[in-house]
């Protein structure tokens, strides 16, 4: 799209009285370009917004609303001019784009909305339900801020850490995570994320629907790579080296997070060591390195303890194993002759 054309559309989209052909170029316009996309979305934000009348609000604002009103009483009486208004009334927002940016979205964001951080200790799950009805599974050792609505054309969260989320379909408000640097963008779904920063990899997992991975690439603050993930499919990002990776999601996927069981197939004793530390919070030191290497296949329950775990640990282990308890810490070795 080119030149008023794509204004015209724009419109046309906002007022939900564009076509089907118009409505696809405007989809591909927006995945041409980030910078078309946010555009479109203040675009939104500027059409939907309606503040409480109130002194002082930008004067930008007050003259489009004023002219806007004006040739609205006139719609049954000319339908053409009134349609060439509202089209006007777009571009008039785009007038000096600069400033809109500098004037009308301060005020939008500014205005009182309260935001929620839930925060999950090591040892400790939880779930939510989010203003949209969308639900949140927060696994130990994460946090999770958002909104206490999603008010503008998007719904977006932080997190920090896991979490698996059923997410309420709206396809005119993607459902975005923003887990550190990278990014989930999805429309309705089942999926997991893991984003803990101290690990070296990050985890989504989709179950059902459909999601896009955007990983930054560390060029600029809207520089992103992005990777669509297919149902039963997850894909890992290794931090270290930027290799990424898919598998099918493994069996017993929902148990953990509906359950509270952890199922696990030839996982290192370091990666388990890690995930039993967030799970009961307890510290798992190696005191032979060699350790860590050795590989185990079982299940771990959240309402078993650390003990259950090590002695089964130390029965299915090919190499004989000690351990030992102090000061909420756990240190294993090989066992002594």
């Amino acid at each position: 799209m080119k030149g008023d054309s794509v204004w015209n559309i724009i419109t046309r989209h906002l007022a939900e009285e564009s076509t089907a052909e118009e409505k696809q170029a405007l989809d591909e316009w927006t995945k041409k370009d980030n910078l078309n996309q946010g555009t479109l979305d203040r675009l939104r934000e500027m059409w939907e917004y309606n503040p409480v009348r109130q002194s002082g609000y930008p004067k930008i604002y007050e003259a489009f609303k004023t002219r806007l009103n004006h040739y609205e009483k006139r719609q049954t009486k000319n339908p053409f001019l009134y349609y060439a208004v509202r089209v006007a009334a777009v571009l008039f927002l785009l007038i000096g784009t600069a400033a809109l940016v500098n004037t009308m979205v301060p005020f939008y964001n500014n205005r009182e909305i309260t935001w929620q951080e839930i925060t999950v200790p090591k040892g400790s799950r939880t779930s939510i339900l989010l203003p949209d009805s969308s639900k949140v599974w927060i696994s130990n050792n994460s946090k999770i801020r958002y909104p206490d609505k999603f008010a503008s054309g998007t719904r977006e969260l932080e997190l920090t850490g896991e979490a698996y989320f059923e997410v309420v379909h709206n396809k005119k408000k993607p459902f975005i995570v923003h887990a550190g640097s990278d990014r989930i963008k999805v429309l309705g779904t089942k999926f997991a994320v893991s984003a803990y920063p101290d690990d070296s990899v990050f985890k989504a997992e989709l179950l059902t629907g459909k999601i896009q991975v955007d990983i930054h690439t560390g060029k600029g603050d809207d520089s992103y790579k992005s990777f669509i993930v297919k149902p039963s499919y997850s894909l890992v990002y290794n931090k270290t080296s930027g290799d990424i990776t898919s598998a099918v999601i493994p069996d017993g996927f929902l148990d953990y997070w509906k359950n509270g069981i952890y199922t696990f197939s030839n996982e290192s004793l370091e990666s388990l060591a890690q995930k039993i530390d967030r799970i009961y919070n307890v510290q798992v030191v190696f005191e032979n390195d060699y350790i860590k290497t050795k590989r185990f296949s079982g299940n771990i329950s959240i309402d078993d303890n650390i003990f259950t775990f090590m002695e089964a640990v130390k029965r299915t282990s090919l190499v004989p194993l000690e351990y030992r308890y102090e000061n909420n810490t756990i240190f294993i070795n090989l066992k002594s002759d």
